[in-house]
């Protein structure tokens, strides 16, 4: 009976409104374009790596 009574409250805590984007500024901004660049040049090596390896 207590994973029902669980059940409802995660239920209840699903009704929340929509969220917004947070703004970035100063540091975090360069951090997350040194992520975004950082992800397009590993995938990139992947790529690569899986192209040339293929015989």
């Amino acid at each position: 009976m207590r994973a029902m009574e669980h059940l409802k409250v995660v239920e209840a805590s699903s009704e929340l409104g929509p969220l917004s984007r947070a703004e970035l500024k100063g540091w975090a901004t360069v951090a997350m374009w040194g992520l975004r660049i950082y992800i397009v040049a590993m995938t990139a090596l992947v790529v690569l790596g899986f192209v040339r390896g293929m015989h």
